[in-house]
């Protein structure tokens, strides 16, 4: 009888002992598994804005900001006007993400993603950017969306030492502009 409880209790501790490591991922594992969903929410953020930008679909592009950012965005109309005034006879290429800040995650909401993108353009030019969006908030959907774009009319290379980005420091929602030649 000593025996079998022995091997029971020695049965018992492998077996806990496989399922809580089974059970934890390691630290690198879900950053992983984090940067790969915030990447993919990144890039598919990105192609719904660049489709608006370039099919110059005014509410479709009005419709990925959120309904919070809408009330607070004044004359978005006319700055989604703005906007495509910008890439006027120009299409995007292609976008790509060089850094980005995230606050929050999946499970401590809300979620926001911020991304410096680079705008590829037919012209062969470039403009840089910044993309601002709450990706998931499960207590206030009404934060979900797009709450801040900001162009610049000119590439790395060409912006100048002292320049502000006005939007992503304010911390505002809205569309943000700015003319560099």
């Amino acid at each position: 009888m000593r025996k079998l409880t022995c091997a029971l209790l020695c049965l018992l501790m492998i077996l806990s002992t496989v399922f809580c490591l089974e059970g934890c991922k390691s630290r690198e594992q879900r950053l992983s598994e984090e940067t790969a969903y915030e990447d993919a929410q990144m890039k598919a953020m990105n192609k719904k804005v660049v489709k608006c930008i370039n099919e110059k679909d005014k509410e479709g592009l009005k419709k990925l900001f959120s309904k919070i950012a809408q009330k607070d965005i004044e004359d978005l109309d006319g700055k989604i006007d703005e906007l495509f005034n910008v890439f006027d006879g120009k299409v995007i290429k292609s976008v790509r993400v060089s850094s980005k800040v995230t606050d929050g995650s999946v499970n401590v909401q809300p979620f926001s993603i911020i991304g410096k993108c680079t705008f590829s353009l037919n012209s062969k030019r470039q403009y840089i950017g910044y993309i601002d969006f709450c990706d998931k908030d499960d207590n206030n959907k009404d934060n979900v969306g797009l709450y801040m774009i900001e162009v610049c009319t000119c590439s790395r290379e060409e912006l100048p030492e002292e320049f502000t980005w006005e939007g992503v420091n304010s911390g505002k929602s809205g569309i943000f502009i700015h003319y560099i030649n």
